[in-house]
């Protein structure tokens, strides 16, 4: 049994233990404080709601409309010419959808074009909204745009090929389940095949997974209005890194009101995940410091298709975030033969 099976039983175990927990610590808090008498219950009532009201507000789409409609960034604008839009050569009758992260560009999968070129498949990687340009331009943008564009990008390209396939990378890859959630049921939409890199379906989920990524996440609808964002720039390009992690293109910070969209929106991919019946492939780093690595066992535990494959990394020999597996020159090819091999074994079409 691999290391991705073995969290999920653990996992489930978890799941019981905390609700009991949370049931035990309520009734315990309730006769401590009735011994007080009735006016500490009812404070401690009131309080108790606020707080429920507080982490509701800041995880669910409680009187939040979203926001799709979304403009792509300007090529004249975009920081590092890396970051541009990846538009297909139109070669191969075979398609790559590939999806950055956040925030990320498409500079990721440049180093893959030749090996997917000779493997006859072409490469398409949008550049989403508010990323490659300039940070403040994110501050904008919501999960619902990001995956408008994806979308959109799909149906713009995919009636264009035999076969079409779709790779993600972290959010892209939580933006890459949604699609195949609304296509796979469409068969002139559905992709051949679906590979995860890094992809979380869970940011915050303490009673459901026993996840806390960030706690800030529990206050960041809250605080949007009065701190869009936190440390927002441009990486240090002479920074020192290692495994090539020096060459990732995208920006540094963290972005409240976006923090919050993503959280409502990768909670409705992991509802529809059943709904994902083509193959998949799910990639992750077990020492993962970005998404907790058990979202690869939640992917591979919910979603419907029958034909599920897993890549674990071991990088626990490294400093880095061992997050975006494409990025790092001791995985990025290891993984990309090993998605193309995936795709290739599920393809009706030779090469060329």
């Amino acid at each position: 049994m691999d290391t991705i099976e073995r969290r999920i039983l653990r996992a489930s175990s978890a799941r019981l233990v905390r609700v009991a927990l949370v049931l035990l610590a309520g009734i315990a808090v309730g006769l401590a404080m009735a011994s007080f008498g009735i006016g500490a219950v009812w404070t401690t009532l009131g309080l108790a709601v606020l707080v429920l009201a507080f982490v509701l507000w800041n995880t669910t789409p409680i009187l939040f409309t979203p926001r799709p409609a979304y403009v792509l960034p300007s090529p004249e604008r975009v920081h590092w010419p890396e970051a541009l839009p990846i538009e297909p050569a139109g070669r191969h009758r075979r398609l790559i959808l590939c999806v950055h992260g956040f925030p990320s560009t498409p500079a990721d999968f440049r180093k893959l074009l030749a090996v997917s070129d000779a493997q006859g498949w072409d490469i398409a990687a949008p550049l989403l909204p508010g990323c490659g340009t300039a940070p403040s331009d994110l501050l904008a943008t919501e999960w619902s745009q990001y995956l408008a564009a994806v979308t959109d990008t799909w149906n713009r390209l995919r009636p264009r090929y035999d076969e079409a396939c779709v790779v993600g990378i972290s959010m892209g890859g939580a933006l890459s389940l949604a699609l195949a959630e609304a296509t796979c049921a469409d068969p002139a939409l559905a992709p051949l095949a679906l590979a995860t890199v890094a992809a979380p379906v869970v940011l915050n989920a303490w009673t459901r997974h026993g996840i806390v990524k960030s706690p800030l996440l529990y206050a960041a609808r809250f605080l949007a209005p009065i701190m869009p964002a936190i440390k927002a720039a441009y990486p240090d390009p002479d920074r020192v890194g290692e495994d090539g992690d020096t060459d990732w293109k995208g920006y540094l910070g963290t972005y409240t009101r976006q923090s919050y969209t993503l959280q409502v929106g990768m909670r409705d991919v992991e509802r529809a995940l059943p709904t994902v019946t083509c193959p998949i492939l799910v990639c992750h780093a077990r020492g993962d410091r970005m998404v907790d690595f058990r979202n690869a066992g939640i992917i591979m535990s919910q979603v419907g298709s029958s034909d599920i494959e897993a890549y674990t990394a071991n990088m626990d020999q490294f400093r880095h975030r061992q997050h975006n597996l494409l990025a790092y020159d001791s995985q990025r090819d290891r993984v990309w033969s090993r998605i193309l091999d995936f795709f290739e074994a599920r393809s009706a079409r030779s090469p060329g």
